[in-house]
């Protein structure tokens, strides 16, 4: 079982118009609301291809039902840890092309018996679980050694970590030997300037150094480049034939749902260039599974038949 935290959850609304003129009034084609955050996408991902998950997430009092009834229309196993603060909203405008525009509000910063009551939730899942997923963002003034402590709660309880996060939360938690981060490009930099390591110059060497640092295995999205992912010698690109269209904003929570499913059990991490192989050729099939439909947090398994054996890999020279 593949245990999900979601720091910053939010209420995820998405309007479909035919296309967006800025300082104008649009009429709205259709409307959807759902309980959302990257934690709680990767559950929804993990659920819906048949794999165990539960997602534990804050929020707020007054969402609490919504959030709820929500999660359990659509068979996601949850602790939800009531919180005073609002939880935040995410709007998605789809344009007709396929464009998309986000509007994210920050979240209000949680008070530490909230965190508190996380810590004893993922405590409680422990026992029937192997891996931890900690993904997203967090609302401000959130204790910065936040990550470190779940994941090193994580280890002493005998799960795996897996990082969606970025910046000073993800450099703190570096030293304890996550399994796997999984910055995008820009986020791996940005980690990498907070532990001084100053300009990177490609994304492969990026990797390399987040490994140095202390992870076991990096995987860094490149955009329509692909996947880079390094672990020990083992250094490899992955990518569709071409990038598809549709909406991207669920493709990186499917990405870790599938690396999470990946790591689920009791073996030891993948070793060798063809085994990661594997894992990359699920990843990016996953990933643009997502992009297929209209919310995030789903991916049709037939989606995913279709678009696995035509995913690409490469090995990464020195």
């Amino acid at each position: 079982m593949i245990v999900t935290f979601t720091p910053n959850p939010a209420l995820d609304i998405t309007y479909a118009v035919p296309h967006v003129a800025l300082g104008e009034s649009h009429r709205v084609a259709s409307v959807s609301e759902r309980a959302g955050g990257k934690g709680l996408n990767v559950a929804a991902v993990l659920t819906s291809m048949g794999g165990r998950a539960v997602a534990v997430a804050p929020v707020g009092e007054m969402d609490l039902d919504l959030f709820a009834s929500d999660l359990g229309a659509r068979r996601v196993p949850h602790r939800l840890v009531p919180s005073p603060c609002p939880t935040r909203r995410s709007v998605a405008v789809v344009e007709a092309s396929g464009r998309v525009t986000l509007l994210n509000e920050p979240g209000i910063g949680q008070s530490q018996r909230v965190w508190d009551r996380i810590a004893d939730e993922i405590a409680a899942l422990a026992p029937d679980a192997s891996t931890l997923t900690v993904s997203g963002s967090f609302p401000p003034g959130t204790d910065p050694d936040l990550v470190r402590r779940m994941t090193r709660l994580a280890h002493e309880s005998g799960l795996r970590v897996v990082l969606d996060v970025s910046g000073v939360h993800l450099s703190r938690a570096l030293g304890l030997g996550p399994e796997l981060v999984k910055p995008n490009r820009v986020e791996a930099a940005q980690t990498l300037t907070g532990l001084g390591r100053g300009e990177v110059p490609s994304v492969p060497d990026a990797a390399r150094a987040l490994v140095a640092a202390g992870a076991h295995a990096a995987l860094i999205s490149d955009g329509t480049n692909g996947l880079v992912l390094v672990h020990e010698d083992v250094a490899l690109r992955a990518h569709l034939p071409r990038p598809l269209s549709g909406n991207p904003t669920g493709a990186g929570d499917a990405l870790t749902a599938s690396l999470a499913a990946d790591l689920d059990g009791d073996g030891d991490l993948p070793q060798g260039a063809e085994a990661w192989a594997s894992v990359l050729r699920r990843g990016v099939a996953w990933s643009a599974a997502a992009v297929l439909q209209p919310v995030a947090g789903a991916v049709d398994p037939a989606d995913v038949g279709r678009l696995l054996p035509t995913v690409e890999i490469e090995e990464i020279r020195p």
